[in-house]
């Protein structure tokens, strides 16, 4: 009976909680109810925009790193440029990304995603705050870039064991990405509903002569599609290949591998399609450690 009393007072007292917890919560201003680090939703909850660090160049310029948070659990999410999702100074705005997919990342990472575009910030200027701003469903969050804090700077020189960031180019001829900043392909025109091919060319490199205990000096790349920018989600016929499963195939070891998709778009309008390219087979490359990857960037436009 003693034991009977004690559970039903403590089923009434957490009762009695959760009815005085209600209208205390209710009561709290809007931007006090809703903390990054509480459940998160399946639809409706923020997205965040992230500083991942800073690089300098030889030229004393500064590239600045961003990368974002979606917290929403199945929630896809998309803000056009403008009021909603802008950079300042102006003169930096229009790079960032629209899309923002979910992800569910193990370790430390997360649902992170990280090193989605960079800016280049002049040698007289390299002391700007570079400040991405989202506006999601209430939430309004702001983040800076900066070179203040040695703790956010990176470096672009070979890593451990000699790895460094893949490069990627659209024309043998042509220019090269080696970084997250990347570079443009000539923009592409397609039709709705009609595929288009989306093609690039990408290697493997690394200062490794000085590590005989490696296997080899060339390592499989990984390769993914994304949706940069636009109004909706196109179908890649080939959205993702890791470097372990390209190891597999022939084309593996080759100095420059090819990396093709077929891309149909459902939606006319204007398109940036990203694509991100790892050497994450490498012992010295995590995405988790922010290397070894390059960002390319593919313009399109769509017509009805």
């Amino acid at each position: 009976m003693k034991k009977t009393r004690q559970i039903a007072t403590r089923v009434l007292a957490v009762a009695l909680m959760g009815l005085i917890a209600a209208p205390l919560y209710a009561q709290l201003p809007t931007h006090l109810r809703d903390y990054p680090l509480a459940s998160r939703k399946a639809s409706g909850d923020l997205i965040g925009p992230m500083f991942n660090g800073w690089i300098k160049n030889a030229d004393n310029s500064v590239t600045m790193i961003f990368g974002f948070v979606n917290r929403n659990r199945e929630e896809i999410v998309d803000i056009p440029l403008g009021p909603n999702n802008f950079i300042e100074p102006p003169m930096f705005d229009g790079g960032q990304p629209t899309h923002f997919p979910v992800y569910r990342r193990p370790g430390f990472v997360g649902i992170q995603e990280r090193g989605v575009f960079a800016v280049t910030v002049p040698a007289e200027m390299a002391d700007t705050e570079v400040v991405w701003t989202i506006k999601h469903e209430g939430f309004n969050y702001s983040v800076p870039g900066r070179t203040t804090s040695t703790a956010y700077e990176m470096s672009a020189g070979a890593q451990a064991l000699g790895s460094l960031n893949p490069s990627i180019r659209f024309d043998m001829n042509g220019d090269v990405s080696t970084d997250r900043e990347g570079i443009y392909a000539e923009k592409m025109t397609a039709s709705v509903g009609k595929p288009v091919t989306l093609t690039a060319y990408a290697q493997d490199r690394g200062d490794r002569d000085q590590y005989p205990e490696l296997e080899q000096t060339i390592f499989p790349l990984g390769t993914e599609w994304v949706m940069h920018q636009g109004p909706a989600r196109p179908d890649f016929s080939v959205e993702k290949i890791t470097g372990r499963e390209r190891a597999k195939s022939s084309e593996g070891m080759s100095e420059w591998t090819t990396v093709q998709t077929e891309a149909t778009f459902w939606e006319p309008g204007e398109y940036v399609i990203r694509l991100r390219v790892d050497n994450f087979e490498a012992p010295d490359s995590k995405f988790d450690n922010q290397c070894c990857w390059s960002n390319a960037y593919v313009p399109v436009t769509v017509t009805p």
